[in-house]
């Protein structure tokens, strides 16, 4: 008689190797937990003219999954009209205009040049908290601050006291910049 079969698994004898070793015997194939799948293998079974396994329990996960998948079911038999939209609403134009238009005073007219402002004064100062808040309400205002980016120049204006706004030319004979290696003489 093997007394593998009888134990769930056995000590293999000594050798010159080291020394005991506990070998777990392969288990039979169970079938996947999942009800779809213990239902496609059983099919399958059918279909090969092999004797079906026996159903699995349903686990408590499973039973929580099949009981809110028959909810959201029961809850479009119920109440079907809260998912029809028929388009015959009532709209009241003159209570959605005012916060319309007030909102986008706000992000077209009031944010953009707060934010352009707190970027300018702040861009060497900052930490990484207002870097980050910085860049977070540049993306969130982008439309808004694209419309103003034509308008709004915070260039510094040049030091050559003869220019009067940055897209002056200068006088002839006035260099555009501060020399930073002597001239070369040949």
């Amino acid at each position: 008689m093997d007394t593998a079969a009888a134990a769930s698994w056995r000590v293999l004898a000594p050798a010159s190797s080291p020394p005991r070793v506990l070998q777990v015997p392969k288990r039979k194939a169970t079938f996947a937990a999942s009800p779809r799948r213990a239902a496609r293998s059983r099919l399958l079974c059918l279909l090969r003219g092999k004797p079906a396994p026996p159903a699995t329990e349903n686990s408590p996960l499973q039973r929580l999954a099949a009981a809110l998948q028959w909810g959201a079911v029961w809850a479009a038999v119920e109440a079907p009209a809260a998912l029809a939209v028929t388009g015959e609403e009532d709209i009241d134009l003159l209570g959605i205009l005012p916060p319309i238009a007030a909102f986008a005073f706000v992000y077209f007219l009031v944010c953009p040049p707060l934010i352009m402002n707190w970027m300018r004064t702040r861009w060497y100062k900052r930490k990484f908290a207002e870097t980050y808040l910085q860049f977070m309400f540049t993306y969130l205002f982008y439309p808004a601050l694209m419309f103003w980016a034509p308008f709004v120049n915070y260039r510094k204006f040049p030091r050559d006291p003869t220019m009067k706004y940055p897209w002056s030319t200068p006088k002839e004979g006035t260099p555009l910049f501060k020399d930073r290696y002597p001239p070369i003489d040949s």
